[in-house]
């Protein structure tokens, strides 16, 4: 119940729906989606941790200002981290196994996180991008597969600039699309 409450809360909060500075109140948010105030308080704190809301004195729970663009800025410097360090990494077993790899954000991103051999920055990167996958029905149709073959071919051609360059692209056109 708490995973769902912090997934609709951080795709409203992330997509624009829930503007900065606004106080988030327990009961107003408890009512509104239909749940008692402990997953409520559980959803803030992951909240929190993600840097998403603020807990400020005299005035509770608020939404982070400029939150939409900074998560994007991060997901874009960790796609592009992880890019070329899996460039740079890869041996001649895995360029031909990546060669094979579908260009689907689902496919690909999680083999290059787990290939480039650094689980903070695989686990950073999956719980970020984690809201915005889970709302992809309003994201649908959204064409990245060009981006992601040109990702996946600069990656296992060892171009490790290029292969950032193009990550960072990506991500540059999921931001465009949630934030507008």
């Amino acid at each position: 119940m708490a995973e769902r409450v912090w997934l609709q809360l951080a795709a409203e909060i992330v997509s624009g729906g829930v503007s900065g500075g606004r106080r988030l109140d327990e009961v107003e948010q408890s009512n509104r989606l239909g749940v008692s105030r402990t997953p409520l308080r559980e959803s803030l704190r992951q909240l929190a941790a993600l840097g998403l809301v603020e807990n400020r004195p005299h005035r509770g729970v608020v939404v982070a200002d400029g939150v939409g663009p900074s998560l994007f800025q991060v997901l874009a410097e960790l796609e592009s981290a992880c890019a070329r360090s899996t460039a740079l990494l890869l041996t001649g077993a895995q360029c031909r196994e990546l060669a094979l790899i579908e260009p689907e954000h689902q496919l690909l991103m999680p083999w290059l996180r787990n290939a480039c051999g650094n689980s903070i920055m695989r686990s950073l990167l999956n719980t970020l991008w984690y809201p915005l996958l889970a709302d992809t029905a309003r994201h649908g149709g959204l064409d990245v597969r060009d981006c992601l073959c040109l990702l996946r071919d600069e990656v296992a051609g060892g171009n490790a600039l290029a292969a950032g360059q193009a990550a960072q692209a990506y991500v540059g056109l999921w931001a465009k699309r949630v934030l507008g």
